[in-house]
């Protein structure tokens, strides 16, 4: 049996701290197949790191959005906070506020 990590990327995504016996018993109870705690292990890796590359694509499309609704919206108000934990780390997104134009002319 192949173990895809597509039956569980909605369980594991959700909870991302499962724990491995308990990925073993909910593919035990839904596909009636015994799997070792090293496939375990691998499908939450490959859940978990898909996870994050989906979130990095959609905070890049974000900077798009952003771009666009400036390019759009003349005189609208568009500003986005991050977090970064130290200087070299990454930023977090943090919140996202948008005053359109027409919104503040009544």
């Amino acid at each position: 049996m192949l173990f895809k990590d597509e039956h569980f990327e909605a369980t594991i995504g959700g909870h991302p701290k499962m724990k491995l016996r308990e990925i073993q018993r909910r593919v035990s109870s839904k596909m009636h197949v015994n799997v070792k705690m090293t496939k375990s292990r691998r499908a939450k890796k490959m859940v978990k790191d898909k996870l994050v590359r989906n979130f990095v694509q959609k905070f890049v499309m974000l900077w798009d959005y952003v771009d666009e609704l400036r390019l759009k919206n003349l005189g609208s108000t568009i500003k986005m906070a991050l977090n970064r934990v130290t200087s070299e780390s990454p930023p977090h997104f943090k919140r996202f506020y948008v005053c359109f134009e027409a919104l503040k002319r009544g």
